[in-house]
């Protein structure tokens, strides 16, 4: 297999895996989650599919690992035309088949691929794992009626002095994550990686309030998987289940771990099985 590492003009720092066999390739683009950088996680599913016979892209959003861009930057928005950029490079490659590029995004990367998958209508297929339907129910599912009135108060407060001021109040990723697994998570790995202990701004909080990704899945009319864990408490399966029913596409299928939770699929069993899944269902379709 072989690899290499670019940085786009739009700034953006992109692995290319090539597989062996004839050129161009099919290529797959894999899409990280919150705060996730192309080092940690997605390895193993680059290889995977390299080994099932597809090229593979992993990249940094803007903002992170070794990507230009303001430290922390965490749009949705701004991340889904990351996305897009990547596979245009992508469909510019001589080794990569232009017409056969597909999207597979985990976790917040998940909900990416929908949107991107919505705005270019040449992406031949989708795997969506581990993913979010609704950010407000994600954020503000466990609170009250009360609490989440105060808490999105607050938050339109701290957006208004952001408006006004210039200023962004950033902390650490892990005062942004509300579950204890994804706590965890960002501590062992910011050890790990010094590249991931940085701050990002608190309002990437109401960014996600207002991202719905269930409605960027409803516009999806080409062949999507959905991958969920049954024991996800980060985003939980129902999300998944409401984002395959979203989707517009005739051809489309739910794939369940149930055993596993959020971070349980990224190695071991889980990741063999639901790894092999994926592969099959890129050959069908891409």
């Amino acid at each position: 297999m072989d690899i290499s590492t670019h940085l786009l003009t739009t700034g953006i720092a992109v692995t290319l895996h090539l597989p062996a066999g004839q050129e161009p390739h099919p290529t797959i683009v894999l899409c990280h989650g919150f705060c996730g950088i192309r080092k940690i996680l997605l390895p193993a599913f680059a290889e995977a599919f390299a080994q099932a016979g597809f090229a593979t892209v992993t990249f940094d959003y803007r903002g992170f690992g070794d990507s230009e861009g303001e430290r922390g930057r965490l749009v949705p928005t701004m991340q889904i035309a990351d996305i897009l950029s990547v596979v245009e490079w992508a469909r510019q490659q001589p080794a990569l088949d232009a017409d056969r590029i597909g999207l597979w995004g985990t976790s917040f990367g998940g909900c990416h691929v929908f949107a991107a998958a919505a705005q270019d209508s040449r992406i031949k297929c989708v795997v969506s794992q581990l993913a979010f339907a609704d950010g407000e129910a994600i954020v503000t599912g466990h609170m009250s009626a009360e609490e989440k009135s105060g808490f999105i108060a607050t938050l339109d407060k701290m957006a208004e002095k952001q408006k006004t001021t210039g200023k962004t109040m950033l902390v650490a990723i892990t005062r942004v994550v509300s579950d204890s697994e994804s706590k965890a998570f960002f501590e062992e790995y910011r050890v790990r990686f010094p590249e991931m202990d940085i701050k990002i701004p608190f309002l990437t909080v109401q960014e996600t309030l207002h991202y719905k990704p269930a409605q960027y899945a409803a516009q999806v009319t080409c062949p999507t998987l959905v991958v969920i864990a049954g024991q996800d408490i980060v985003n939980p399966p129902e999300h998944g289940r409401a984002l395959f029913d979203a989707v517009a596409a005739q051809e489309k299928q739910l794939y369940e771990e149930p055993d596993a939770r959020h971070y349980d699929i990224y190695s071991g069993e889980h990741f063999e099985r639901v790894s092999r899944v994926q592969a099959d269902w890129f050959r069908a379709h891409l």
